[in-house]
């Protein structure tokens, strides 16, 4: 009973242990890890989310001028006065020396602005700036994910290229066994052998490249999400492609509704129009209202020393006009108005930036799609061609040359299938990123 319960435990532990982070990292991190890791970890995404503080600050700030400045202070001092001129005379002694104090004093004061149409504008373009903050952090997590995305897609293209090389090595090694084993027996001419093996060996000179290949998209791919190039990481090569099944008019719609980037153009333009409308509200006067309190307590200390308190309070409101300031409006109004009209042009590009990406990418979809059929298409017809070749060539109804210019398109069936795999997932990515999806 003992061994059961203990054999029982042990079985429970060790599947926990296996479905764990250990376990995890060991299969291999999977796309949606790699995102998160570079969210998490990318100098980019970190500024643009300190950025959104500040924004938020900064609407907050802008906020603060609608409500009243108050100000508190305490004083102390104590100290002694010495050499009194005229010196006078108490109960016939000189005073020629006496304390000061001790004083303190307490005030509390405040300012509120009543009427400053410059601080509506104002908060109104740092609320537009705070929105447009959180869409920049967005537009980079989107930047960030394409950027992922394009770094795992190569890599996993590059792992199934060392596999096509590592397949085609095997197959000239073995047509190399086949094609010296005929020559030994005299069906097959030393030439043969001899191409044979230089294809053996471009062969083998493929699959160091695909092999150095691996290594730099793999250390591409921890640089991008943020771990260290040079130490050893595991990622899995399994991943799922989204595609989109709507038209290239609602792709467009979408993608004007959602991108993040235009939808941030949108509010740096609101931004900037709020900035020329305050920026004329300094033409118009401004109204304040005003309100002091003062506590002293303390000693005066000449000609004789005494005790000595007061309470005085003020309040009352001002009217400034600005009339003339050396023309720093007229500058701050230029200023804003080619803000303004510099929003309105970045504004006017992104959108057209966004309908060109989205059109681009639907468009390479759509003809990839019809690529990797014909390059599927390509790689059966290569390996059927091979076959056929290496029977006739085994009953010399075919040279040495057909039987490597077979061999050679078969791998180059496989790589263009690859490439165009590649091709469309990172279209897909680019449409993604285009329409503002993750």
């Amino acid at each position: 009973m003992t061994k059961a319960f203990t054999l029982l435990v042990s079985s429970a532990l060790l599947i926990l242990m296996g479905s764990g982070p250990a376990a995890a990292q060991q299969s291999g991190m999977t796309l949606d890890d790699c995102i998160e890791l570079a969210l998490a970890n990318r100098a980019a995404i970190i500024r643009a989310r300190g950025a959104e503080q500040i924004a938020a600050a900064g609407k907050l700030s802008a906020l603060g001028a609608f409500l009243p400045t108050v100000r508190a202070s305490y004083s102390y001092s104590k100290g002694k006065e010495t050499s009194i001129e005229p010196a006078d005379t108490i109960n016939g002694e000189v005073i020629d020396e006496q304390d000061i104090g001790p004083s303190k004093r307490w005030s509390i004061s405040g300012d509120m602005a009543l009427i400053d149409v410059s601080n509506w504008f104002n908060y109104a373009s740092a609320a537009a700036n705070r929105a447009r903050a959180e869409l920049d952090v967005m537009a980079s997590e989107q930047d960030m994910i394409y950027s992922v995305k394009t770094s795992y897609y190569a890599y996993l293209a590059t792992v199934e290229n060392l596999t096509v090389q590592e397949e085609a090595v095997k197959r000239a090694e073995e047509q190399l066994k086949l094609i010296q084993s005929r020559f030994d027996l005299g069906s097959a001419s030393l030439s043969d052998v001899l191409k044979q093996k230089v294809q053996y060996g471009n062969d083998r000179l493929g699959l160091l490249r695909a092999q150095n290949s691996v290594t730099n998209t793999k250390a591409d791919l921890a640089y991008t999400i943020g771990l260290d190039p040079q130490k050893e990481h595991n990622f899995s090569q399994d991943y799922s492609v989204r595609a989109y099944d709507g038209s290239l008019n609602d792709a467009i719609t979408f993608g004007l509704e959602n991108n993040p980037g235009l939808l941030a153009a949108e509010q740096s333009l609101s931004s900037a129009s709020s900035g020329v409308k305050a920026a004329w509200a300094n033409y118009l006067p401004t109204l304040s209202l005003n309100a002091n309190y003062q506590k002293f307590n303390g000693t005066q200390a000449y000609p004789v020393a005494f005790d000595y308190s007061s309470n005085s309070y003020s309040y009352g409101f001002s009217i400034g006009w600005n009339i003339f300031d050396g023309f720093n409006r007229e500058y701050s109004l230029t200023s804003a108005k080619v803000s303004r009209n510099n929003a309105r042009a970045d504004l006017a590009d992104a959108r057209n930036a966004t309908v060109s990406n989205i059109k681009t990418a639907y468009l390479d979809i759509e003809q990839l799609k019809q690529q990797k059929q014909v390059s599927q298409e390509n790689v059966d017809a290569a390996e059927e061609d091979l076959k056929i070749t290496q029977e006739k060539y085994n009953l010399g109804a075919a040279t040495i040359l057909d039987l490597l210019d077979a061999q050679v398109s078969l791998k180059e069936a496989q790589v263009g299938l690859i490439q165009a795999d590649f091709d469309l997932n990172l279209a897909i990515a680019k449409l993604e990123a285009a329409l503002g999806k993750r």
